[in-house]
């Protein structure tokens, strides 16, 4: 009986937490995890994308346990309105995410159009090719932007 007891236990503390680190379930208000700081390099009309956030305490133990891939759905939603991206790295803070195609040239000049994000950021950071930076605060998109190509 106590056999049968925890295993009906464990198996619903597996289905609780697996829906807060579900990719469905990535929340504006950031239910499960928050986005501290997203820095975007541009390069070209690419973007080379760290972000650090921080998990609940339940996402946490569950990411310990089974493995920070498991957030990988998260931020294929979180960057969903991206044409092209590639995870390369997801730790238990951070992640380093590579973009295709997210400005395009026209007259010397690379445009970026604002692209929405699946949650909210709390400082989105984007750093052009020359150096020069610009942050924002409390986003849920990346503003537009212009800026010359690579130095």
């Amino acid at each position: 009986m106590r056999i049968a007891f925890f295993l009906v236990f464990v198996l619903l503390l597996f289905s609780v937490l697996s829906f807060f680190v579900s990719g469905a379930s990535v929340s504006n208000d950031g239910e499960y995890i928050q986005f501290q700081q997203v820095t975007m390099s541009f390069h070209d009309v690419d973007a080379h994308i760290s972000i650090n956030y921080d998990l609940n305490a339940f996402s946490s133990i569950y990411i310990f346990l089974f493995g920070t891939h498991n957030l990988e759905p998260t931020f294929e939603v979180f960057f969903s309105d991206f044409e092209e991206t590639d995870i390369r790295e997801i730790g238990k803070q951070n992640a380093v995410v590579f973009a295709k195609n997210v400005s395009r040239q026209n007259d010397g000049y690379y445009l970026h159009d604002s692209l929405e994000l699946s949650g909210n950021v709390r400082a989105l950071t984007m750093i052009y090719p020359d150096g020069s930076t610009r942050s924002v605060f409390n986003v849920k998109a990346t503003p537009d932007t212009f800026y010359s190509g690579s130095v």
